[in-house]
């Protein structure tokens, strides 16, 4: 190392060349990048969705959920997976492993196949489909306007198109779950009574209908004719004028039923906002486009359509990301400049020398570059994650330059010429240098390894790259860069003082004397450590504990839920008034809302975080009291940020019977009702719909000549919508369907009334071929792992993830749980628990880690062992911290405080290995200890003012992105402050008591070797 370091002294144009060409890639990555809100992961979810028209919740769940979930319990890759099925519906979701989705994906499509032909016969769409985290979403619009009917046309045609011509949009989805897209086919029973004809007789007809087909080709010499038979239609009109053959004689369609345009209708749920139906767009980018220019270029396009509008209609902004993260990513990247300026200038507050500044100045956006260019073939962009990994980086990457660059102008100080400093400085620190920055390095090896949440994991390999880019880039600034630069500009710098001829540094005589009060009080200083260290676990309930990754802080997600047997009407009337009553809160930019009979969702957009006056926790309250005061609702949730609409408290419930878990959820639900700051409390297990079994009678089919199959195809025509065909209008797809009137059967007693036709065309009332029977059917069935469960869901008001936790896990053992029933922990609070458990083990293997590179250096045992003693101390830092700010310890915080190991250690091995030095250039142990911690002050303060300045823009938390970014440099910076005095004065004075320890028991050896001998020598003078 040394010898390459001469080589580039003496040729410095090489150092030059290398410097331009990394400022070139450097500059030339930065500007490529793309920018994300977060890092994309390839996290795959499986999805498979089945569709059994009319089929039972008990039935579907039987005959379809549990043999897919039975198939699945044989896929490898499979993490774990759930399931809900409801009428005519099973829906199960599959976690499947990193790396392993398209795998998964596949087997499962496999397994899907085999078991489609043991299905019931009215499943007709089975579907097996994969989404990532971090996906292609760029923005959701609201397109409102007068006529839904014409809106809805006009937004899956020339606003679609339009959208979707933007280069880097992958699509547009255009939901029309609010409005009837169909023709309807209204049978009229009296008219078919009177041409004695069926409800599936007119309908079978109907689907034989719409069809185009080429007969054949005239053949002619130079030419041929396609003769084509077109019997389809488009228009109302058209369809009116079928003929339909019945037993009285063929009559047109308009004499049997009603036919109606429903397109543009509100159908079972509507969207609204501002009092305004609107229409919900989604776009999709494509993968690897930029978020912010793709939509950018989305916006024109919108602006210029709301221009041709002219009023009729308006696209508004409903949810989007981009201009919080133009936010973030400003506010990071300034954060990220004022940062490095800080630890420039606390540089040359302390060194009073702009020149020894200047080459510190010149290694911070080298190092900076070279570590884009890592990121940049490492394929990552610029994220917020990313933006924090530099934030945090930014002091650290000082460090070695500090050390090195102190370590020189030491020599120089003493008096020695420039190349003999560089040389000396340099060969003097390397050692511990190289291995300071190794433990930095390697506490990421347990987080990449640990067995954290897959939605943590892309975050934390995305941190642990970036800063180890970011350390090996400083360390090669360091040692190659600093001493060419300092024999540059420190040729002429003429405010060299020698050692002894000046006054030592403030900071430096204070240190001094308070490391000699701490040596001549050593025993009394360990144990006011150890009151500490207790003192600070007493403050740990203060802390509040959770989950702080909500990186769109934008954004507040409610729903209302609506008692049993409410009406569109009324949850409409509920909504509006919920909107109305937010709408009122100054820090409300606009609101959505989509409302069904039983439950609303509601979309609350928030205005930036600089102009709301209030905080989370204030405005979540305000909030939910608003909604509480809705007349005429059940009950409510929020979720602030990221989160979405997910409940931060669950607790599942699994079993067989669902009678007995409703009883089990009551008794969950009392029991959080009675933690503080535990509200909206709820479960998932809705009240069970009325059933009516109908069983046939075989003797009577067969007296009646009715078959079985007639008979179901018959009551099913009766029931619900029958599909007909489909018909293109004004350019779209338009479903036609047939139907009986609205009002023809409500009651289970009108089934009485229903006639069937037998295999010789004649009525017989169906209660002459069926029992009725009268039970009960469960809404949904919800499964996890293949049994069936029932969730308790809760948020939180005043109160913490930690605290809540800590009182669920206490009052559990007291709940009457029958053999069979187990309740779990779930959801978040069965994160926090992992990922703290996860923390732990991380932490020991880090410890573990550091000590073994320690031991490498020191070549023994017990120094090591002085620093890992002190480690705990930065703790207490951390905890203070977190009780002073009263920020949540989540994720990001652990991230820090593992990380903070790392840097801790670095400082303490610098000094150790510079007492260890003294002494062996033969320096008694307690002169050695004051003078090597002397020599250790300046540099030490240096580089944890520089990290701590560095980050102290994130920890203010004043713009976006500060919430997810405050934690972490919250841990840091506490933990930092903390142990920079235990490494000046702890360290020192357990060093003094091992070493001192050490010495007493060697002189103690060598006082009985040396007594054994002149004993010896005795006793041989008394022989001769």
């Amino acid at each position: 190392m040394i010898r390459m370091i001469l080589f580039l002294l003496k040729r410095r144009l090489i150092v030059y060349l290398i410097t331009f060409l990394i400022v070139l890639a450097g500059m030339g990555s930065l500007f490529s990048f793309n920018i994300e809100l977060v890092p994309k992961s390839n996290f795959p979810w499986v999805n498979v969705s089945v569709n059994g028209e009319a089929l039972p919740p008990e039935e579907m769940e039987e005959k379809v959920t549990r043999k897919i979930e039975q198939e699945l319990k044989s896929i490898n890759g499979i993490k774990e997976f759930s399931s809900k099925t409801s009428t005519g519906n099973s829906s199960i979701q599959i976690i499947a492993e990193e790396g392993q989705g398209e795998q998964v994906k596949q087997e499962v499509q496999n397994a899907v196949n085999r078991l489609r032909n043991d299905f019931p016969k009215d499943v007709d769409r089975v579907n097996v489909s994969q989404d990532n985290l971090g996906d292609d979403a760029l923005v959701d619009y609201a397109l409102v306007g007068a006529d839904p009917q014409a809106l809805l046309s006009l937004s899956k045609t020339t606003i679609k198109d339009r959208i979707e011509a933007v280069p880097g949009v992958k699509e547009v989805v255009v939901s029309d779950r609010s409005f009837e897209n169909k023709i309807a086919v209204t049978l009229l029973p009296e008219r078919l009574s009177a041409y004695q004809t069926t409800p599936a007789q007119v309908i079978g007809q109907l689907q034989q209908t719409n069809w185009k087909q080429a007969v054949g080709t005239l053949e002619n010499s130079g030419f041929d004719t396609v003769v084509m038979i077109d019997h389809s239609y488009s228009t109302v009109q058209e369809m009116k004028q079928l003929v339909i053959d019945t037993p009285k004689g063929a009559v047109s369609l308009d004499q049997l039923a009603t036919l109606e345009d429903l397109r543009g209708q509100v159908k079972d749920s509507v969207a609204l906002t501002n009092g305004g139906v609107f229409i919900y767009l989604s776009v999709k980018r494509s993968e690897g486009s930029d978020l912010i220019s793709t939509q950018a270029k989305v916006e024109e396009v919108v602006k210029e359509i709301n221009a041709e509008a002219s009023g009729q209609y308006e696209i508004k902004v409903m949810v989007e990301a981009v201009s919080y993260i133009q936010h973030a990513v400003s506010n990071l990247s300034r954060e990220l400049m004022v940062g490095g300026s800080l630890a420039i200038i606390i540089l040359f507050l302390f060194l009073r020398n702009w020149r020894v500044t200047l080459v510190i100045a010149t290694t911070l956006p080298l190092s900076a570059l070279m570590t884009f260019i890592a990121m940049k073939i490492g394929g990552y962009n610029i994220d917020m994650v990313t933006l924090i990994s530099l934030s945090l980086s930014v002091g650290l990457i000082v460090d070695a330059a500090i050390v090195v660059l102190e370590s020189i102008y030491h020599f120089r100080e003493k008096g020695e010429p420039l190349s003999e400093a560089i040389v000396k400085g340099t060969r003097e620190v390397l050692t511990p240098v190289f291995t300071s920055q190794l433990t930095i390095i390697v506490v990421f090896l347990p987080l990449m390894f640990a067995d954290f949440e897959d939605w943590l994991k892309p975050i934390l390999a995305t941190i642990a790259f970036t800063v180890t880019s970011a350390i090996i880039a400083s360390t090669v600034a360091a040692f190659f860069f600093v001493p060419v630069f300092s024999e540059r500009f420190l040729q002429k710098d003429k405010k060299v003082s020698l050692e002894g001829s000046g006054k030592d540094h403030l900071i430096v005589r204070s240190f001094q004397r308070l490391l000699k009060f701490a040596l001549r009080h050593r025993v009394k200083t360990v144990i006011a450590a150890v009151a500490l260290l207790l003192a600070s676990g007493f403050l740990m309930p203060f802390m509040k504990m959770g989950q702080g990754m909500d990186v769109n802080e934008n954004i507040v997600f409610a729903q209302i839920t609506m008692p049993k047997g409410s009406s569109l009407e009324s949850t409409q009337r509920a909504s509006m008034d919920a909107e109305q009553q937010l709408r009122q809160l100054a820090e409300v930019k606009d609101v959505f809302f989509f409302a069904n009979k039983s439950s609303s969702e509601i979309f609350i957009l928030l205005k930036g975080k600089k102009e709301r006056e209030r905080g989370k926790e204030e405005l979540t309250q305000e909030i939910n009291e608003r909604l509480k005061s809705v007349p005429g609702i059940e009950n409510i949730t929020t979720a602030f940020g990221g989160q979405g609409t997910q409940a931060p408290i669950q607790l599942d419930i699994k079993g067989d019977d669902m009678d007995q878990m409703a009883g089990i959820a009551k008794e969950v639900e009392a029991m959080l009702g009675s933690i503080e700051g535990v509200n909206n409390i709820r479960n998932d297990l809705e009240e069970g719909k009325e059933k009516v079994t109908l069983v046939p009678r075989q003797e009577a089919l067969a007296r009646f000549d009715v078959d079985h199959r007639s008979l179901l195809q018959q009551i099913s025509m009766m029931l619900g919508t029958q599909a007909i065909t489909v018909i293109s209008k004004d350019g779209l797809d338009v479903d036609v369907v047939a139907r009986m009137p609205e009002n023809w059967l409500k009651h289970p007693e009108q089934l009485r009334q229903v006639m069937v036709s037998s295999n010789q065309g004649a009525q017989v009332p169906l209660i002459e071929l069926v029992d009725i029977k009268y039970s009960k059917s469960p809404v949904v069935i919800v499964r996890d792992q293949g049994e069936r469960k029932v969730t308790v869901f809760a948020e939180m008001l005043g109160t913490d993830l930690g605290t809540v936790g800590r009182e669920v896990a206490a009052k559990m053992p007291g709940l009457a749980i029958p053999a069979g029933y187990q309740v779990e922990i779930a959801g978040k609070l069965k994160e926090q628990s992992a990922n703290m458990t996860q923390a732990l083990l991380v932490f020991v293997g880090v410890l573990a880690l550091i000590y073994v590179i320690m031991v490498a250096q020191f070549s023994r045992i017990s120094q090591p062992l002085i620093i890992l003693l002190t480690i705990p101390m930065a703790l207490v830092g951390v905890v203070i911290g977190f009780v002073l700010t009263q920020r949540i310890f989540g994720e990001m915080a652990m991230i820090g405080m593992i990380m903070l190991i790392g840097i801790v250690v670095s400082n303490a091995i610098l000094l150790i290995d510079r007492i260890n030095l003294l002494r062996e250039r033969g320096m008694p142990l307690s002169e050695a200890i004051i003078q090597g911690t002397k020599d250790r002050v300046r540099p030490v303060i240096m580089t944890k003012l520089t990290a701590i300045l560095g980050m102290f823009p994130m920890a203010m938390a004043v713009a976006e992105g500060s919430d997810l970014e405050a934690p972490l440099a919250t841990a840091v910076i506490s933990g930092l402050i903390f142990h920079t005095m235990v490494t000046l004065i702890l360290v020192p004075v357990l060093y003094s008591l091992f070493e001192g320890a050490k010495e007493k028991r060697l002189a103690r050896r060598e006082a009985r070797k040396a007594a054994k001998q002149a004993a010896a020598e005795a006793a041989i003078g008394i022989k001769l």
